[in-house]
């Protein structure tokens, strides 16, 4: 069996389970790893848990449209999505690439058109590209690898649960900003989890716990009470990421 591009994984979201046999049969017998999501909630959880490495996104959810999740995603993802879609009309199409999808095919569908556009978007993302490096305290935090590194010595790693970080990901891309608890759930878990602040301060405590000295004085992830988080992190000189590559 070819293996393609190191056994990446494909997330289906389709409530059609004729299509959805149809995808992982055919995605499996190229070697690809395959989940399945009928719904917008359970698709968000698989992208926040799993970080598979591309969607295949029908956009008549049962709970969500599917252009309005791929809003959701795009404000903490860049996972590509590729719409499969029985819409054909002009303007569904430019809405859904608008709103960030990498690619819109229309059903019906040839199978062999889709395997080579979700080939040729795995090939577009392996172009180098660069990504900032951030300094917390003693720790380096760089996202393109997600590698935490640093500590007293300098030589300590620090390894991350899928979730976390996610977490950690949005309170960078607005370092020394407030992130609201409603920002924060909607883009880790999507809009039905905007309530579950308990969610939040569990993960931010594993966090804490992970790079702060004192978790219970924390110096670097600060609570904002009933508002949200501000993490006080500061983008790192850029040739630092030559010493990255090197």
């Amino acid at each position: 069996m070819v293996e393609p591009f190191e056994r990446k994984s494909i997330l289906i979201v389709d409530d059609s389970v004729e299509i959805v046999r149809t995808l992982v049969m055919n995605f499996r017998a190229r070697g690809y790893r395959t989940l399945a999501a009928a719904d917008a909630k359970t698709a968000t959880s698989f992208v926040a848990e799993m970080s598979p490495d591309a969607i295949i996104l029908d956009l008549g959810l049962p709970d969500l449209d599917g252009a309005d999740l791929i809003v959701q995603l795009r404000k903490w993802s860049n996972i590509p999505i590729l719409v499969l879609s029985s819409r054909t009309e002009l303007e569904k199409k430019l809405g859904a690439l608008k709103a960030g999808a990498d690619d819109y095919i229309s059903k019906p569908f040839e199978i062999e058109e889709l395997v080579a556009r979700v080939e040729a978007v795995f090939r577009r993302i392996q172009v180098p590209h660069t990504t900032p490096i951030f300094g917390l305290g003693d720790w380096k935090i760089d996202l393109a690898s997600h590698r935490i590194s640093g500590g007293e010595d300098q030589s300590t790693e620090i390894h991350l649960t899928p979730i976390e970080w996610r977490v950690l990901e949005i309170l960078l891309t607005k370092a020394g900003g407030l992130v609201s608890q409603k920002e924060l759930l909607q883009a880790v878990w999507g809009e039905a989890y905007e309530k579950e602040t308990n969610y939040l301060r569990l993960y931010i405590g594993q966090l804490r716990k992970k790079l702060e000295s004192d978790p219970h004085l924390p110096a670097f992830i600060l609570t904002e009470p009933g508002i949200g988080y501000r993490l006080l992190a500061h983008e790192l000189p850029a040739q630092l990421e030559k010493e990255r590559n090197d």
